[in-house]
């Protein structure tokens, strides 16, 4: 093998600055590691043309048959770049090019990506520092000599198909002569299958975690929340059930569903029936909806929930509703779910409290602006109120910060602090705590353009959307890290509840 990463140290990547451009880290980064990795001048093209798109680089050892698909393309950025809004175009040229692995990086971070199927997921995402700490790892993956393996294993199983077709033909015709083409048979091993190794360890299965997103102030950006949420936590890997309990039906609508054509008009049941038929199970109102490598299951609103809400107040123990509809379902059909986010109306109303008590724990969305940051106080007295009355308690997992502005720090700092002034009351916030900022979901144009504009989809799926151009979907990127971090965290505080 030529180059290891003992022979062959890092210490180039030391020589870049905040002011590299992206030709210097092309020259600087990414050739010096090319031959690391035991590429030679021959193994990859920069600049290169494929269709209609221009890779930075294209790596296809000359050893490789032309016909084999490039196994790496590397996406570049000036090291001042955040190559996170990014992800969408190399997932874009991954896509195209049909290569197996994407490196996209600004010298400073390195993000490896593997493409199955056009379904493309992140493998690791490093600092410059933890790159050069554990290289061996990613020198394995990127590496010439695994490159080769895979190529010919791929080429190799091409082969076998290809021999396996020819005796179906030959069968068919009854020409054993055609065989001949073929002067080796393939060898015992030829139709093994490649399986990678995996270090997963199956945990315990844990129980459906139950959130109420929770705010009586409009305008937080709660149901934008819930839905990107939701999102974030389906690229985690987790199952997620979304409720819309509210009659306005934003959730719903904001995610491609007509409460009337999708539902009413097609003969499905939605929240009020679920609420107000006792013979109604939860699985009769969900429908699924998938964007790419994203799936959440969703139970639409309608509008007539807020005609309903006398018969909802006649009901027996109607409080309980919805937790004995959700209990009932784990019962008969298991934890299907490991999240179900509910969504309810900004207001202190009966299905607030039906969403409350059906709920294991409560996460509350805010703005940095003082009226909302004011709300505070009220939302978690009446979220420790509906705690009180349950016979289990209803933890706050904490607040969660969006639509601040980047721009803004002394602001920002004064909200918090307000934050944290009425949250130290005596009687209001012990034991809730504000989300660390890196979970804050920025003001940005795209966030509030997928709703105006209807766009129906959570922002992850900006870079599928033709109608977007290059700095919207940098932008929809940038704003979906800020979720993904905000799903790693919610995981993180509901563990042990």
């Amino acid at each position: 093998m030529t180059g290891s990463p003992n022979s062959h140290p890092l210490s180039f990547l030391k020589a870049i600055t905040l002011q590299s451009s992206e030709s210097d880290i092309e020259i600087k980064v990414v050739i010096p590691l090319l031959r690391i990795l035991g590429y030679g001048d021959g193994d990859w093209r920069s600049q290169a043309r494929f269709a209609k798109i221009k890779l930075d680089f294209l790596v296809h050892p000359n050893e490789l048959f032309t016909t084999c698909l490039p196994y790496l393309v590397i996406e570049v950025k000036a090291a001042n770049k955040n190559i996170d809004s990014a992800v969408w175009q190399i997932n874009n040229y991954m896509r195209q090019s049909r290569a197996t692995l994407g490196l996209l990086t600004n010298g400073y971070k390195f993000r490896l990506l593997y493409n199955h199927q056009g379904q493309v997921v992140t493998i690791f995402n490093y600092s410059q520092t933890e790159f050069i700490s554990q290289f061996n790892l990613p020198y394995k993956i990127l590496c010439k000599e695994t490159c080769l393996k895979v190529g010919n294993a791929v080429l190799q199983s091409q082969n076998n198909i290809n021999l396996q077709f020819l005796n179906h033909i030959a069968k068919a015709f009854a020409s054993e002569d055609m065989f001949g083409l073929f002067k080796k048979k393939p060898n015992s091993d030829g139709d093994s299958e490649l399986r990678p190794e995996s270090n997963a360890v199956n945990s315990q299965k844990r129980k459906s975690m139950i959130i109420t997103v929770f705010n009586n102030k409009g305008g937080v950006g709660k149901t934008t929340t819930t839905i990107n949420l939701a999102a974030a936590l389906s690229k985690l890997g987790k199952r997620v059930l979304l409720i819309d309990i509210d009659a306005q039906a934003n959730l719903s609508m904001g995610l491609g569903i007509d409460p009337l054509n999708d539902v009413e008009f097609a003969g499905k049941k939605d929240v009020v029936d679920l609420l107000i038929n006792p013979r109604t199970l939860l699985k009769d109102t969900v429908l699924s909806k998938k964007w790419d490598d994203v799936q959440i299951d969703i139970i639409p609103s309608h509008i007539r929930l807020s005609e309903k809400e006398s018969d909802i107040n006649s009901l027996i123990n109607r409080d309980l509703v919805l937790a004995q509809k959700l209990n009932n379902a784990k019962y008969f059909y298991g934890d299907n779910y490991d999240f179900v986010l509910i969504d309810p109306p900004p207001s202190f109303g009966v299905v607030n409290n039906i969403s409350l008590m059906a709920s294991s724990a409560i996460l509350i969305p805010t703005q940095l602006a003082p009226y909302p940051i004011r709300a505070l106080e009220y939302v978690v007295k009446r979220a420790k109120a509906v705690g009180e009355s349950r016979p289990d308690p209803l933890p706050i997992l904490g607040i969660a910060v969006s639509m601040y502005d980047r721009n803004a720090s002394k602001f920002n700092l004064s909200m918090t602090e307000q934050i944290e002034q009425i949250l130290s009351r005596e009687g209001v916030g012990e034991g809730v705590n504000l989300f660390p900022d890196k979970t804050w979901i920025p003001r940005l144009n795209i966030v509030a353009a997928a709703t105006s504009l209807k766009k129906e989809y959570p922002l992850c799926y900006a870079e599928f959307d033709s109608d977007l151009n290059a700095r919207d979907k940098e932008s929809a990127q940038d704003a979906f890290s800020c979720y993904m971090e905000l799903a790693k965290h919610t995981v993180e505080v509901t563990e042990g509840i």
